[in-house]
């Protein structure tokens, strides 16, 4: 006959009034697993309440976790923002940098044609200075040359006129030297033209000449003249015109000596040359010189 609830029923009874027997049954009921689950139930709690603790600590980690994602996020979006408006403030700084270049530009290219144009008119400026400069440095030398034949003929004159007046200066040449007069001179140059010993050119050429001196040989005591070319400083043309001038007069007087002269403080050395080489002696401050004792570099 099979169990019934009424047998159950019974058992449970006599369960309660035994409660011995409830051990010995679970354990015949129930497999050694099945006896051991509390514990390894205890033990699984035990691990779940650490896994629990656990996933709290990290519930609380990734909140906080989560905590410094959200302050990075705002970081990042500050910095984003900061970015934004650096690339805006930077765009901002470029467009007016190119805007100032831009402007500088035109204005180096206003500069340029204005200094172009200046440039030009600077050039023609100074081409046209350059040009009165060098009419003023012509001028200039031109005046500066006037200046110095002036300075000549003045010292010419000068010394001339020491020579035209101081017939003391001839002593050492001639003796009894007097100087001849303007009208002395004429009357001398009228003489030999009606004589026909010289032209009227060459009565020209001899009235130029500077100084006439008339008196006597040192050498002979007869009558002799010295044809006087006065310089300041004695150049070839005044040793060439003393020595033309004097062969005029031995054509005027052929039976007097001439000498001639060139007169003046200073000698250039190609006119002391001259001098020694064609007769003409030099006279200096009343000291005569020989041509042959014109030094070499006088």
């Amino acid at each position: 006959m099979g169990f019934t609830v009424r047998d159950f029923n019974d058992l449970m009874r006599l369960l309660d009034r035994h409660p011995e027997w409830v051990e010995a049954l679970r354990q015949r009921l129930l497999t050694r697993e099945l006896l051991d689950s509390p514990k390894t139930l205890r033990r699984l709690s035990l691990r779940v309440g650490r896994v629990e603790r656990a996933v709290e600590d990290l519930k609380a980690t990734v909140q906080d976790l989560a905590q410094s994602v959200q302050a990075l996020t705002e970081s990042v979006a500050a910095l984003i923002q900061a970015q934004q408006q650096r690339d805006e403030a930077f765009a901002a700084f470029r467009a007016e940098v190119d805007r100032r270049f831009a402007e500088l530009a035109e204005a180096q290219r206003r500069h340029y044609e204005e200094f172009a144009a200046h440039r030009q008119e600077f050039l023609e400026y100074r081409a046209e200075t350059d040009r009165r400069f060098a009419e003023l440095a012509t001028a200039i030398q031109a005046l500066a040359q006037r200046v110095d034949n002036l300075d000549g003929l003045v010292r010419g004159w000068v010394h001339e006129d020491r020579y035209r007046t101081r017939p003391r200066r001839y002593r050492r040449l001639l003796l009894d030297p007097h100087i001849l007069s303007t009208e002395a001179r004429e009357a001398l140059l009228r003489q030999a033209e009606a004589a026909g010993r010289l032209t009227p050119e060459e009565a020209a050429e001899l009235e130029d000449a500077d100084v006439l001196v008339q008196g006597r040989s040192r050498a002979t005591g007869g009558e002799a003249f010295l044809v006087v070319e006065v310089s300041a400083k004695v150049d070839t043309d005044d040793v060439e015109r003393a020595v033309e001038r004097a062969e005029i007069l031995r054509k005027a007087r052929p039976e007097a000596e001439v000498i001639p002269v060139a007169a003046g403080p200073e000698i250039h050395p190609l006119a002391a040359r001259a001098a020694r080489d064609q007769g003409v002696w030099w006279l200096t401050d009343g000291r005569p010189y020989a041509p042959h004792e014109i030094p070499q570099e006088p």
